[in-house]
């Protein structure tokens, strides 16, 4: 497979990721000022799967780079392990990177996604605020592969 297919299908994976983010930050703010959201709730609810999924994923590969496994991993292409390098090395940017998502594992994060309390809401939508930035990165690096420098 081509670097560029991999660029491609690792930006459409990420827009997925970007439009569940986005889904969820708005449905979950809007809950926090007590508007009643019924609309998007089925969209909420298959943004949480999508995440879910997503971080299912990305812990796996997480917990092997920082193993220092080098070996692929059958079924990971390579840009999912580059997300999970830019990520091991948000953890340790502890200046930028407050959220959960890097002070916590991501089974907590992935717990946030379904509780109803406050406080776990507020610390979900930072979460999912820095993972949207790490996510807009690793978009624009697949833009590059696939449409060249502009």
């Amino acid at each position: 497979m081509s670097t560029q297919w991999l660029a491609y299908q690792s930006f459409h994976r990420s827009y997925d990721i970007l439009a569940a983010i986005n889904t969820l930050s708005i449905h979950i703010k809007l809950m926090m000022v007590g508007k009643q959201d019924i609309g998007r709730n089925e969209a909420a609810e298959h943004a949480r799967e999508t995440l879910s999924s997503f971080f299912k994923r990305l812990e796996t590969v997480v917990h092997d780079a920082e193993q220092g496994e080098t070996k692929p991993i059958l079924g990971t292409d390579p840009r999912l392990r580059q997300l999970a390098r830019s990520f091991i090395e948000a953890k340790h940017n502890w200046r930028r990177y407050r959220s959960e998502l890097f002070r916590n594992t991501i089974t907590h994060v992935q717990q946030l996604l379904w509780s109803s309390e406050g406080k776990d809401r507020e610390s979900l939508i930072h979460c999912l605020e820095e993972l949207r930035v790490i996510i807009e990165q690793h978009v624009h690096a697949d833009a590059v592969q696939i449409l060249g420098e502009i």
